[in-house]
């Protein structure tokens, strides 16, 4: 419990410190969400259940890509599978949908 309170504490005085990096990365991860999104606009319909593919879809495959990146070089240079990545893609994941909800 102390270990958990002392990591807690340590994240958020880094949180604080590096706020500025911390909230360009938030804003580069939701660009590049938007981005995906409009270059698979062609692809399916403006309207109705189009929509509701397109932002699902990408919003499945997109922290597993944002993920797999440095995972991958984790693999290629460890050889081992990279620890917490299902975690870190929740992480994204949460990232994703607070910025749409809280942007937009």
């Amino acid at each position: 419990m102390l270990r958990h309170s002392l990591i807690y504490l340590v994240l958020s005085i880094l949180i604080v410190v590096f706020a500025k990096y911390a909230h360009l990365l938030i804003v580069y991860i939701d660009m590049f969400f938007t981005y995906v999104n409009i270059k698979l606009t062609p692809i399916f319909s403006q309207t109705g259940w189009g929509l509701i593919i397109r932002k699902t879809l990408v919003l499945m495959v997109l922290p597993v890509i944002i993920t797999a990146v440095p995972a991958l070089a984790y693999r290629a240079i460890k050889g081992k599978d990279m620890p917490h990545f299902i975690a870190i893609t929740w992480c994204i994941w949460t990232v994703i949908v607070l910025s749409e909800i809280l942007v937009r």
